[in-house]
């Protein structure tokens, strides 16, 4: 015999509560919660059988739902059995702590009475009929005392059955409720299951956390787990893995735990807790000072957990530990002396970084400018901290062997003074304070001059390019017009001729490195021209700005031609009026319509003396007109 537990607020084993209060309790269901959660199961089915019509099946659609024996005015008996299914597919997988299905009583027979089973069944998809019902497995739950009648919300204990089912990975769950077969034929036992509620099961599962070991990450890089282990630095000492949970409320919310000690002594495992992680992504410790020990190599490993289940131990990583800065290096340099010597113009320079013999220097790094934060970012495809081994550093070199040198040939990055700033490394990315060689540099920018005449958008332009003074055996230049950089041939002499079409609305922006045949590349000269964003205006009379003083007259004609704004392609018309100052007065608007080539020409005599302002708009062939009008002013005599 199956017994109803008693669970808080029941009433001799019965779950009688408000209507308002139950619904209140399903509706917050799916609401974010700690785990494990409350989920409402999707019902696949819902329906009962009746006996007087053993071949029929009755879904409940807006109907309430009749259990036991009732009989009509014809004296016919009805005994009906309800039957839910509900889906389990989202649990697929979760650990269920528990399962409730809620029922709510309507047109109870007799409320001194109450019997009520709950038996699981074979899984069925649709609600059967009386002579196909399903088999019975196994009675889950019942309820046999009265109380609170009638509209009493009852609740079974279907946790066990719901647990067996998903263990088994059932993809669906069918409950029948019924009244026991002692009293299913007496008609005072006979009530209704509230339509609108009809029967819902609610499911507490929790979907265990799990822990990524091919996502695991000890200072910004992947974890080793074969020797040689990775030396890592003082910089980030930052522990990290990537947990998952397939719970919604629990992904942004799960603790990662790690495990750290001396791979000599795992009696000395320290834990450490990072909060608030997020499913997917990396979560991590920094480890507090003082807990590493120079030279020691460690072992760690990783677990997840979202305040409920907790996942297994990850994999084990290693690493070596190295908190200790190497000494400085030493610079010199076969021909750029220092403190007041004068580099050679054209001559790359040469510089040798030296360990001293120390062996922990591994290596070095250098540029001409101030080094820069060899840091870290969190740029993971998973949010880890991503760091670059030390020597793929910008400007890193090894040294020839531990404590040793290494040699580097530099362009000079420009003219006057300049400094090379150069720090050692260790094989753990430690770094050494800087040492700062400084040397005097001469200017080698080249000489740019425009060959062609005034620069027009979508006409070539000519630049001659020329050596700097005293700079031999240039052999070609690079050229960067408007970021696209190309290289250029020089002449013997070391001189180029350059041509290309000024295609940028804004005006070409160019600039000019030469290259000497040593591999010498020069300072950076710039070249640039502006275009206005309105139609040119050109008069073979008036001039603007007027270059002699008043000229003309009343009624003396000029020509003007109006030409395209910079890629104005489309333009098909011009848009024009005279304003005489003096007189206060506008001639025009007037339209003229463009050539093929999209300019126009006009042919125009003043009416007054004084200065004249000429406006212009460029139309377009949709109708719209230019950005800008063209301010054209002269003085006519």
């Amino acid at each position: 015999m199956i017994t109803h537990r008693p669970r808080p607020g029941l009433i001799g084993g019965l779950a009688l509560t408000l209507a308002v209060t139950a619904l209140t309790a399903l509706a917050t269901g799916n609401a974010a919660n700690a785990a494990p959660h409350y989920e409402s199961a999707e019902p696949v089915q819902v329906g009962w059988t009746d006996s007087a019509t053993p071949e029929q099946s009755y879904d409940s659609e807006g109907r309430n739902l009749p259990l036991g024996t009732s009989v009509d005015e014809s004296g016919q008996s009805h005994t009906s059995r309800v039957y839910a299914t509900f889906d389990l597919a989202p649990f697929k997988g979760d650990k269920i702590y528990g399962g409730t299905v809620y029922i709510q009583e309507t047109g109870v027979a007799d409320c001194s009475k109450r019997a009520i089973e709950i038996w699981r069944t074979k899984a069925i998809s649709k609600t059967p009929t009386w002579n196909r019902s399903p088999k019975p497995l196994a009675k889950v739950d019942e309820i046999l005392t009265a109380g609170v009648c009638p509209n009493a919300t009852i609740t079974f204990d279907v946790g066990s059955a719901v647990r067996d089912a998903v263990q088994g990975k059932e993809k669906s769950i069918t409950f029948e409720i019924r009244v026991p077969a002692q009293y299913e034929a007496d008609p005072t036992y006979a009530r209704q299951i509230y339509w609108f509620r009809h029967v819902q099961l609610t499911v507490q599962h929790n979907s265990v956390p799990k822990i990524d070991s091919s996502a695991m990450f000890n200072s910004g890089f992947a974890c080793d787990r074969q020797e040689p282990y990775r030396h890592l630095g003082r910089f980030a000492p930052l522990l990290q893995a990537v947990g998952t949970d397939a719970d919604q409320f629990d992904q942004n919310n799960l603790r990662t735990e790690f495990g750290i000690w001396p791979t000599n002594d795992e009696s000395a495992r320290t834990l450490l807790s990072a909060e608030h992680g997020r499913s997917g992504r990396a979560n991590g410790v920094t480890i507090p000072e003082g807990t590493l020990v120079d030279g020691q190599t460690y072992a760690w490993q990783a677990r997840v957990g979202d305040g409920t289940d907790v996942s297994k131990w990850s994999k084990t990583c290693f690493f070596t530990y190295d908190g200790s800065a190497p000494p400085e290096p030493t610079v010199t340099s076969a021909n750029y002396p220092p403190e007041g010597g004068r580099a050679p113009l054209g001559e790359l320079g040469v510089f040798t970084f030296s360990g001293n013999g120390n062996p922990d220097i591994a290596g070095f790094q250098y540029a001409w400018s101030s080094l820069p934060a060899n840091g870290c970012e969190y740029s993971g495809t998973v949010g880890e901290l991503v760091c670059t081994d030390p020597f793929e550093w910008p400007n890193a070199v090894r040294a020839d062997a531990p404590g040793g040198s290494a040699t580097v040939t530099l362009n000079p990055p420009g003219s006057a003074w300049r400094q090379l700033y150069v720090r050692a490394l260790d094989a753990a990315g430690n770094v050494s304070r800087t040492v700062t060689y400084e040397t005097f540099i001469p200017s080698s920018s080249p000489e740019i001059r425009l060959e062609s005449g005034t620069p027009r958008w979508g006409q070539e332009v000519q630049l001659k390019l020329t050596p700097a003074n005293g700079l031999t055996d240039v052999r070609e230049y690079q050229i960067t017009v408007d970021r696209e950089t190309v290289t250029w041939p020089a002449e013997a002499d070391g001189t180029a001729t350059f041509t290309f079409t000024a295609d940028n609305i804004h005006g070409p922006t160019v600039t000019v490195r030469s290259v000497s045949g040593n591999g010498f590349v020069s300072e950076a000269t710039g070249w640039s021209v502006f275009f206005y964003q309105w139609p040119t205006i050109e008069s073979d009379l008036y001039h603007s700005p007027p270059d002699a003083g008043p000229v003309g007259g009343v009624g003396v004609e000029a020509s003007f031609t109006f030409s395209p704004p910079p890629g104005g392609t489309d333009i098909v018309a011009y848009e024009y009026f005279f304003y005489y100052q003096d007189a206060d007065q506008v001639q025009g608007p007037t339209q003229v319509s463009a050539g093929a080539d999209g300019t126009a020409t006009i042919t125009w005599a003043p009416e007054h003396s004084g200065w004249v302002d000429l406006f212009v708009h460029a139309i377009r062939a949709d109708g719209s007109t230019s950005d800008a009008n063209s301010n054209y002013y002269f003085e006519v005599a």
